[in-house]
């Protein structure tokens, strides 16, 4: 995922870039770049699973038109303006935006996209207010078991002062991504304990 990431990176105007180490609002692993340039950002992802790649790609829907495309392949996409689209020099072999349609997430999936979501959002109010106990706490730990201690330790470790130093907010998600992976395998163990239960958390 990684190299091929990066040769997509190459491919297009990346001057101020965020290195993406995972997805936290999906379950899949993923690697990719921010690029960006305001109005004319470029974003590209490189997901484990192809599958992944129409799923993801319905949240970006509402952002592309006229002046802003998407070209893809089996595993990878680039968004951005279209100068930029039509220039990508594209290693692999493409396949038509419209091509695939999503399929449905498995509960475990979707258990897991929950879970890191939760930690990217518990994970951008404990930088900024560590001291701070989360009202839903007690809920998160019953629905996600041994991931908000990770969490926290995992910040710690990374350096929740230096995250903090990173004036724009918007680009915390990208710092908190080195902790993806971890946590993502943490999600995994918390599903294990209570997968027999998931149906009812959802309320479904």
């Amino acid at each position: 995922m990684q190299s091929k990431a990066d040769r997509l990176r190459r491919s297009v105007p990346c001057r101020d870039a965020d290195a993406l180490h995972d997805d936290l609002a999906f379950w899949d692993a993923m690697r990719g770049y921010d690029c960006l340039a305001g109005a004319d950002s470029t974003f590209i992802r490189v997901y484990a699973h192809a599958a992944s790649v129409p799923q993801t790609l319905e949240d970006w829907q509402d952002t592309l038109g006229a002046d802003r495309d998407v070209v893809r392949g089996e595993n990878w996409y680039v968004i951005g303006p279209r100068t930029v689209i039509d220039a990508v020099d594209v290693p692999w072999d493409t396949i038509p935006g419209d091509e695939a349609t999503p399929t449905k997430l498995t509960a475990e999936q979707d258990y897991l996209t929950t879970c890191v979501r939760f930690v990217a959002s518990e994970g951008e109010r404990y930088v900024q207010r560590p001291g701070e106990r989360d009202g839903s706490a007690k809920q998160y730990e019953t629905i996600f078991p041994g991931v908000l201690a990770d969490l926290h330790a995992a910040i710690e470790d990374l350096g929740r002062t230096r995250i903090r130093q990173i004036a724009d907010t918007e680009r915390w998600t990208a710092a908190l991504s080195q902790i993806g992976p971890r946590l993502k395998a943490k999600c995994v163990s918390a599903y294990e304990k209570v997968r027999t239960t998931v149906r009812s958390i959802e309320g479904g």
